[in-house]
């Protein structure tokens, strides 16, 4: 896995953004997802403004797996798991367009800085082992994935994200896998994070509160203005000899399928 980057490295990221061999993914009105690869992992780095909700709550709902199997729709089971004195999280993740299943054991870091005039909320994860764990049938186990999510007030009443990702995806992504992503699946992805967190304080009252839910054509709607510019995006990215992410791990897929 690659180093983190420090707490004043991903800071400066709010006014000085490094995008040099990045790629924009996709964009709407609220948030930019730009996109890199190198030899296995795919690298994503993420912008988002939410200007009605907190930096706290936003950190909050980033850290409560019990809301997350919530309000998070591709997330089909998520636990605290342990492994002697080693504490951890379990995810097992729902994949579009006839792909299969990924899930993931990571650990989790999280803490607060002052740098500057400025209060920071931090979060980290990266995949580690869990020996009570064990990979499942069907489903690929990721073992090389981390993030960093750093959050700030944006002056007023609001939010800002910065989320950096990388991953070893252990299969074959398909064109139609990235299309869907850049102009459906991100939008809305980050329309369920802001229902998400409007939600939270009446969650933490009253755990049966439903969350409003997100369709694709919720999230196509509200990204209305920029849809076209996200698809142009994806086909700038997806040229043809880079239309499907492969590695060494590519026949994993089709073999547990076929389990």
């Amino acid at each position: 896995m690659d180093p983190f980057l420090s707490i004043e490295e991903l800071a400066r990221e709010f006014d000085t953004p490094n995008l040099t061999d990045w790629k924009l993914f996709s964009q709407n009105s609220s948030l930019s997802c730009y996109r890199r690869t190198h030899q296995k992992l795919i690298y994503y780095k993420f912008f988002h403004h939410l200007p009605d909700i907190s930096p706290d709550v936003l950190h909050n709902v980033v850290l409560d797996v019990e809301y997350r199997v919530v309000w998070d729709k591709y997330l089909k089971e998520g636990r605290k798991i342990s492994d002697g004195d080693k504490n951890g999280i379990y995810w097992l993740m729902s994949m579009p367009l006839f792909m299969s299943n990924r899930d993931y054991t990571f650990v989790q870091e999280q803490g607060e800085y002052d740098i500057g005039d400025r209060h920071f909320y931090y979060a980290s994860t990266h995949c580690e082992e869990f020996k009570n764990e064990l990979p499942r049938k069907k489903i690929i186990r990721i073992e090389n994935c981390q993030s960093q999510t750093i959050i700030c007030t944006d002056g007023a009443k609001g939010s800002k994200t910065v989320v950096l990702y990388s991953e070893d995806p252990r299969g074959s992504f398909p064109k139609a896998a990235w299309s869907w992503a850049a102009k459906f699946g991100i939008p809305l992805y980050a329309k369920l994070t802001h229902n998400a967190c409007k939600t939270y304080p009446q969650w933490i009252k009253d755990k049966n509160i439903i969350v409003p839910n997100v369709i694709e054509d919720d999230a196509d709607s509200a990204a209305a203005e920029t849809a076209a510019a996200a698809a142009a995006a994806a086909s700038a990215i997806i040229s043809p000899e880079d239309s499907v992410v492969d590695n060494d791990d590519s026949h994993n897929e089709q073999e547990q399928d076929q389990e």
